[in-house]
């Protein structure tokens, strides 16, 4: 069963309903009663200039609506972006804070380092200079035991 119907055969005629109704009413009566419907609709029913009023007026209230909504966010947009610019600076300071400490310390243990090997060095030189001593007076000595000898060996 298709329930599917045009206006036409839902809505009878003004004049079946006059049929209907004039039986029941009286001719004057039922011809009176539908003149007052059909005047009651023509002025309860909106016209295309009424229609056309009523969308402007909800244009006009959307674009303010959209308006404000853009406004708003563009707001809450710019009040993010400085907070996140804050925030990066923040960061940026701390990072070079950070960065300057670490190089400190770098400077700090590196001259550390460096002093530690120059007292190293000192140490070795020091050393080097006893052995390198040591074995020249050692060398001298032999020799002029050698020099000692052949000279008392040599017959006068």
């Amino acid at each position: 069963m298709d329930f599917r119907y045009t206006p036409n055969e839902l809505m009878p005629t003004v004049l079946e309903l006059y049929e209907r109704l004039k039986p029941k009413l009286g001719e004057e009566e039922a011809r009176s009663l539908l003149e007052y419907i059909d005047t009651s609709v023509e002025h309860r029913a909106a016209s295309k200039a009424d229609l056309e009023r009523v969308a402007a007026a909800l244009k006009a209230e959307l674009r303010e609506e959209i308006h404000g909504v853009e406004s708003k966010l563009r707001e809450e947009i710019h009040g993010v972006e400085s907070k996140l610019r804050e925030e990066i600076h923040g960061v940026e300071s701390k990072l070079r804070e950070e960065i300057s400490a670490v190089e400190s310390k770098f400077h700090e243990e590196l001259h550390r380092v460096e002093s530690s090997l120059r007292t190293e060095i000192h140490s070795v030189k020091a050393d080097l200079l006893k052995w390198s001593f040591t074995f020249w007076v050692g060398n001298v000595a032999v020799l002029a035991g050698i020099m000692f000898a052949l000279l008392r060996g040599l017959p006068r």
